[in-house]
C-alpha cells in the first residue's frame, strides 16, 4: 500500500499565534466565546493563515452496509442504508437541509449496500461490495478492500478542493456503524467495549450489553496490535468508516 497519508504538514504555529493575537485585540471579553475561540486559531494553524477560511463548505456523506450487523447490533435492517441513500440525495435528510442552510454541496458516495442502491441518481457510486465481512468471523475488509476505500476518500477531499472548498465534512452512514466504530475504539485504546458501545439507533440496555460482549470477543479473537491502525481499521472498520479517514487525512494534507 503506498502510504500516501504520511505526507501531512504540520499546523502553522506561527499562524495560529496570530489568529491568537488577533483575537486578543477584539472588541470582546477574552475567553467570551469558549471553545470556538480555540477551534478558530486551530484552523488558522491548520489554513496557514491568521484569519481562517471556512467559504464554500463541502460535504461528503459516505455509506456502506456492515456484515457484522448480522449479529442482530442494529434494531433497523440493512435495507435503510440504501434508503437513507435515496433520502440524502432526494435532500430529505437531516444533513441535506443543514446543507441547503449552510450554502454546502452535498456528495453521497454510495461504496456498497446489501439492497442494491446504484439506481439512485445524484449519487457517486464506487461500490467495493454488497458489504464488509462480519467481525465477528473475519477480519472486515481484505487489505485490497480497505485500500479502495481509503482512496474513495482521498479523492472526495481532492474533488472538495478541485471546488474551491476550505472546509471538508464528513459524514457515514450505515447499519451496524456504531458498532464497526465501538470496536476499532476499543481496540486502539484498550478499552473494555462497556465504556465505548451506545444504544446505536435505539438498541435497550440487554442489546448494548449483547453488543459489548460481541466487540469484546471479536478484539481478543483477532488479537490486532493496537500500535497498527490500519491493521485495526482492515479488521473492525467499514467501507464508510475508511473512507472517512481517507478524506480527512488527505483533507489535512491539502491543509
Amino acid at each position: 500500500m503506498n502510504p500516501w497519508w504520511q505526507v501531512i504538514p504540520e499546523p502553522d504555529a506561527q499562524a495560529r499565534e496570530a489568529a491568537l493575537a488577533r483575537q486578543a485585540r477584539l472588541t470582546k471579553p477574552p475567553g467570551s466565546l469558549g471553545r470556538l475561540e480555540a477551534i478558530a486559531a486551530d484552523f488558522a494553524g491548520w489554513q496557514g493563515r491568521a484569519v481562517p477560511e471556512a467559504g464554500q463548505p463541502w460535504i461528503t456523506v459516505f455509506a456502506a452496509d456492515h456484515g457484522v450487523a448480522a449479529e442482530g447490533v442494529s434494531v433497523y435492517p440493512q435495507a435503510v442504508t440504501a434508503q437513507m441513500i435515496a433520502n440524502f440525495a432526494a435532500g430529505g435528510a437531516a444533513i441535506s437541509v443543514l446543507a441547503r442552510e449552510l450554502g454546502a454541496r452535498l456528495e453521497v458516495v454510495n461504496l456498497g449496500t446489501v439492497a442494491d442502491a446504484t439506481d439512485v441518481a445524484g449519487v457517486r457510486h464506487a461500490v467495493i461490495a454488497p458489504a464488509t465481512a462480519s467481525f465477528f468471523e473475519a477480519p472486515a475488509m481484505t487489505m485490497e478492500q480497505l485500500e479502495r476505500a481509503l482512496d474513495e476518500g482521498r479523492s472526495a477531499a481532492a474533488r472538495a478542493v478541485e471546488a474551491g472548498a476550505w472546509l471538508f465534512i464528513g459524514g457515514d452512514m450505515g447499519i451496524g456503524n456504531t458498532t464497526s466504530a465501538a470496536a476499532i475504539a476499543a481496540a486502539l485504546l484498550g478499552s473494555p467495549a462497556a465504556a465505548l458501545a451506545g444504544p446505536g439507533t435505539g438498541l435497550d440496555a440487554e442489546g448494548v450489553a449483547r453488543k459489548a460482549a460481541l466487540i469484546d470477543r471479536a478484539i481478543a479473537r483477532h488479537g490486532v496490535d493496537p500500535g497498527d491502525p490500519l491493521a485495526v481499521l482492515q479488521t473492525f472498520g467499514g467501507f464508510e468508516i475508511a473512507a472517512l479517514a481517507g478524506a480527512f487525512l488527505a483533507a489535512a494534507s491539502r491543509r
